[in-house]
């Protein structure tokens, strides 16, 4: 990004939309919003005008706050899988920082990474003014950090509220203690071409189905489908909660103390899971998050849970894979993304309940410029920065207001086979569901139990009564029950 010097924000930016668009958009539509698109809209096609909702306008933002001379910022923030949005992402730091002549020093770092440094900071009541955190941290940090309910109340009333996860991840005891950024929504990323070989006429809508197309691709000797059993943090628990909640089972009871694990729901979910690990390779049980998008790029898995990452990478590096053979015996090809595409989550007996790979934006207390991260943070919150960070991370980020899901830039509402992630939000929960300990939640999530408790299952290292007594006899200790 060496150019980044030479080019103005507002070139730059629509440079990136229209790359991260990736040609999916056509002739300028009718508009569906009153007031006029930001400078970097690009048009959208006729299809996504005709589905897309009206995006809710935001009113005016609060008066700019009185920030004292002399004031600098440090921002920690997860790196998305797309490099250019993190690129993009830092300009829109930068643009804001001198526009209010507040320096900002932005850095990028990998998720688990985030979560050292924030609880360094909790601890030694020392370093980065703002922090992004993972899923329900701000209930573990909660007494460290500032209370941003002014924020979250203004974008809230503005876009139409936030979705129900990310008051559950950021709102403590009826605060607001961070600032809801982001999903990564996940959906099923899937071998169009291997499923048809298969046999399989249409997506898995169940479990039961997502099963019998992993039996069909077994019995057709073709890639299997795989879904991880490791420690993946986003991958791993994304999947193994899912199935757990949409059976009907979860760890706790409503009321946030009561451990609810041994039920005949979680027995259903373990046999379902064993039944799905006879069609998958063995070697999920030590997935991490990048193995499995591995594997499906170099052709050896045909389904895998996933962020949009998988699809964007193969367009991006123009990856392909070999399908068949000439009349000379030579490979044919073909474009691995054009071959790619998502369907949602399978429901169960409980219907369609996902889990949140979720992130927030948390100002510490220790911060001598609370007043100045929180203007910072409305600011990138702000429908007309989140479209050009969105539109090319392809599907990566996904915005927690709900207002502004609907905008004709967000790249589910202009490419067709990102379309499957735009509900991921809508059902998604924090572990502690279905109560609100996610305190306790989080805990449970960070020791792994609901995957480990699968995994043992599917690797032969308990049977299901003794995987059930052991997460039991954890979550007890946690929940206080």
């Amino acid at each position: 990004m060496s150019n980044l010097k030479k080019m103005s924000r507002r070139d730059f930016l629509k440079f990136a939309t229209l790359a991260g668009a990736g040609g999916a958009l056509a002739a300028c539509a009718p508009k569906v919003i009153q007031t006029a698109l930001p400078p970097t809209a690009v048009p959208a096609t006729e299809a996504a005008v005709a589905t897309a909702a009206p995006v809710i306008e935001a009113t005016a933002a609060p008066a700019k706050l009185s920030i004292a001379p002399g004031t600098k910022l440090t921002m920690k923030l997860r790196a998305a899988f797309m490099p250019q949005g993190n690129e993009i992402l830092k300009v829109i730091i930068q643009d804001w920082g001198a526009k209010n002549e507040i320096p900002v020093e932005v850095d990028i770092v990998s998720m688990n990474d985030l979560q050292t440094i924030a609880a360094t900071a909790a601890e030694t009541g020392a370093g980065p003014d703002i922090i992004e955190i993972n899923q329900g941290s701000a209930h573990l940090f909660a007494e460290k950090l500032a209370d941003v309910s002014d924020v979250c109340e203004d974008l809230g009333s503005r876009y139409g509220g936030f979705y129900v996860s990310a008051e559950e991840a950021c709102k403590v005891a009826g605060k607001w203690l961070s600032v809801p950024r982001f999903y990564a929504p996940h959906a099923i990323s899937y071998r169009v071409d291997l499923f048809e070989q298969a046999g399989i006429k249409s997506t898995p809508k169940t479990w039961e189905e997502l099963y019998q197309a992993g039996k069909a691709l077994q019995d057709a000797k073709l890639a299997p489908v795989a879904f991880p059993l490791g420690h993946a943090v986003g991958d791993g628990n994304d999947f193994n909660y899912s199935v757990l909640w949409s059976f009907g089972a979860s760890d706790v009871a409503a009321d946030g103390k009561t451990v609810t694990i041994n039920s005949p729901e979680t027995r259903a979910a373990l046999e379902f899971m064993q039944k799905l690990f006879t069609v998958m390779p063995a070697d999920v049980l030590s997935y991490d998050d990048a193995a499995n998008n591995r594997a499906f790029l170099a052709g050896t898995i045909s389904a895998t849970n996933n962020a949009s990452t998988i699809w964007a990478a193969a367009r991006n590096q123009g990856k392909t894979v070999v399908v068949g053979k000439d009349a000379d015996g030579k490979d044919i090809t073909k474009n691995l993304h054009e071959l790619t595409d998502h369907f949602v989550y399978p429901a169960g007996p409980a219907g369609q309940i996902t889990y949140a790979e979720f992130m927030s934006s948390a100002i510490f207390a220790y911060s001598p410029n609370v007043a100045a991260a929180k203007a910072l943070l409305t600011y990138i919150n702000e429908l007309n920065q989140v479209e050009p960070w969105a539109n090319p991370n392809l599907g990566f980020v996904f915005p927690p207001l709900q207002g502004q899901k609907d905008s004709l830039l967000m790249p589910w509402n202009t490419t067709p086979k990102l379309a499957p992630f735009k509900g991921y939000a809508a059902t998604s929960h924090l572990p502690g569901y279905p109560s609100t300990n996610f305190r306790s939640g989080t805990e449970a999530y960070a020791k792994w139990i609901v995957v480990d408790m699968f995994a043992n299952v599917c690797g032969g290292l308990k049977t299901i009564d003794e995987a059930i007594a052991e997460a039991e006899t954890q979550l007890k200790s946690i929940y206080g029950a």
